[in-house]
C-alpha cells in the first residue's frame, strides 16, 4: 500500500492539484480503480475503504448535480480519495469540496494524462512499495523451523531470487510507528537499483527485516547498515537492531532470521541500540522458551505463588529475587542493593526455595534467574 501524499511522485500526471482534503494525506490506498459511469445506479460495495477513485466524470457531463450526487456518495461509502480529470469539468460543486474537507478525503484534479496511465502509475507505485510486505507467511515459517533443508530453500527463493554470495540478516524494531521507517527507505531504494539489489526489505511483525548482501570475507553489516538508515535520513536512536552471524547457505536462514530477530528483542529489553548474534548470552535460550506455552505456564504458576505470599504477608519476595538476579546472585551485592543485611536476604531466599518446591536443590540459582528473566520479556510484551 502506499500514502495518498505519494500521488505527487508520480511524474506522468500532468499538473496534479489538491483542491480540498488535505487531512487524509496520511490516508492508505490499497487499489487504484475506475469511475465511468453513472454512480447514483452504481452498487456502492464495488468501492471499498482503501480504493483511489479516479474518473473522468464522463457519465455526468453537463450535469453539476449528478457530479454532486456521485461523488457525495462515494466519499460517504468510505474510499481513499478522489483523482477527477479535468476532461468535461474544470471544477467541482462546492457541496463536494466541502464534503471531502469535513470528511479528510483528498480530492485532486489533474489535465491531461490518460486515465489509464494513471491507474497503472498508481498500481505500479503500490506494487513496488509491497516489496516490503508479502513475506509474511514465509518470515512465519522460517522463524518457527522444523521445515525440511527442501522447504527452507524453496521459501528462501522466493524472498531471495538470486540468492548469490553472504549475506546477513538485520531486524529492526522501531520504537514508535513502523511507517516512517519504510516510507523513508522506500524512497531511498526506489530511486538506487543498485543498492536495491543488494538490500531486501521485509516488514514482519512490528520489525523491518533488512537481507543485506555482502561483498567480501571482511565486509562489514554493521557499518553497511547505518550507512543505509544514513542514506534513508532515518534516526537511529529511534530504533533497537538485532544482527546476524554471515550466512552463505540458504538453509541457514531461519537460523539467522532468529538471531537477528531476538538480537533486536534483547536490545530493546536491555536499552542496548545494537545488538549482534554473538552477543545474545541467555537471551538465545530464553527468547525460544518465551514462545513456549508450556514454559511460560511454568513460569506464571512459580511466579504466582510468590506474588500471592507477598499480598498475604506484605513481603518482598520478588523484589528481592529480582534484585538476586540482577546482581549475578551475589548475596553481600543484593543486600547493598536493597539496604538490608545479608542474613535478611538469606531468609527470603530460602522462602522463595520453599515456594518453588526447590528446597535443598543446586538448580535453584539458575532456575530463578530463568525465571525472572522469562517473566521479564513477558511483562515486556504484554503476557504476563
Amino acid at each position: 500500500m502506499i500514502r495518498i501524499k505519494e500521488l505527487f511522485r508520480l511524474q506522468n500526471l500532468k499538473r496534479l492539484r489538491l483542491i480540498a482534503g488535505q487531512e487524509g494525506l496520511e490516508r492508505t490506498v490499497t487499489a487504484a480503480v475506475l469511475l465511468e459511469y453513472d454512480s447514483s445506479r452504481m452498487q456502492l460495495p464495488d468501492f471499498y475503504r482503501g480504493d483511489l477513485v479516479v474518473t473522468t466524470l464522463a457519465y455526468a457531463r453537463g450535469d453539476g448535480q449528478l457530479v454532486a450526487n456521485s461523488l457525495l456518495a462515494l466519499m460517504n461509502q468510505g474510499i481513499a480519495g478522489l483523482l477527477v480529470k479535468t476532461a468535461y469539468f474544470s471544477e467541482l460543486p462546492q457541496s463536494v469540496v466541502n464534503m471531502a474537507n469535513r470528511l479528510g478525503t483528498p480530492l485532486f484534479l489533474f489535465d491531461e494524462t490518460y486515465i489509464e496511465e494513471v491507474i497503472l502509475e498508481v498500481t505500479e507505485l503500490i506494487r513496488g512499495k509491497r516489496h516490503f510486505a508479502g513475506y509474511e507467511a514465509e518470515l512465519d515459517a522460517l522463524m518457527r523451523g522444523a521445515l525440511t533443508v527442501e522447504q527452507t530453500k524453496e521459501k528462501v527463493q522466493r524472498i531471495d531470487p538470486t540468492g548469490v554470495g553472504a549475506y546477513r540478516l538485520c531486524a529492526l524494531y522501531p520504537r514508535d510507528r513502523m511507517a516512517a521507517l519504510e516510507e523513508k527507505l522506500y524512497v531511498l531504494l526506489s530511486g538506487d537499483e543498485t543498492l536495491a539489489q543488494r538490500c531486501i526489505c521485509m516488514a514482519w511483525r512490528r520489525m523491518l527485516i533488512v537481507l543485506l548482501h555482502e561483498d567480501g570475507e571482511e565486509a562489514d553489516s554493521c557499518a553497511a547498515l547505518e550507512t543505509l538508515l544514513d542514506r534513508a535520513g532515518v534516526d537511529q536512536t529511534e530504533l533497537f537492531v538485532g544482527v546476524s552471524l554471515r550466512r552463505t547457505e540458504q538453509a541457514a536462514f531461519g537460523e539467522a532470521l532468529g538471531e537477528a530477530v531476538y538480537g533486536a528483542r534483547a536490545a530493546r529489553l536491555t536499552g542496548r541500540r545494537i545488538l549482534c548474534a554473538q552477543e545474545l548470552g541467555l537471551y538465545a535460550y530464553l527468547f525460544p522458551m518465551s514462545e513456549n506455552p508450556f514454559v511460560c505456564s511454568q513460569c506464571r504458576r512459580q511466579l504466582q505463588r510468590i506474588r500471592e505470599y507477598d499480598s498475604q504477608n506484605r513481603t518482598s519476595l520478588e523484589q528481592t529475587a529480582r534484585v538476586y538476579v540482577q546482581e549475578k546472585m551475589e548475596i553481600a551485592a543484593t543486600a547493598k542493593a536493597l539496604f538490608q543485611h545479608p542474613n535478611t536476604v538469606r531468609y527470603r531466599l530460602t522462602k522463595i526455595q520453599k515456594l518453588m518446591d526447590m528446597e535443598d536443590d543446586a538448580m535453584f540459582a539458575p532456575m530463578l534467574s530463568l525465571m525472572m528473566n522469562l517473566s521479564r520479556i513477558l511483562e515486556e510484551e504484554g503476557r504476563s
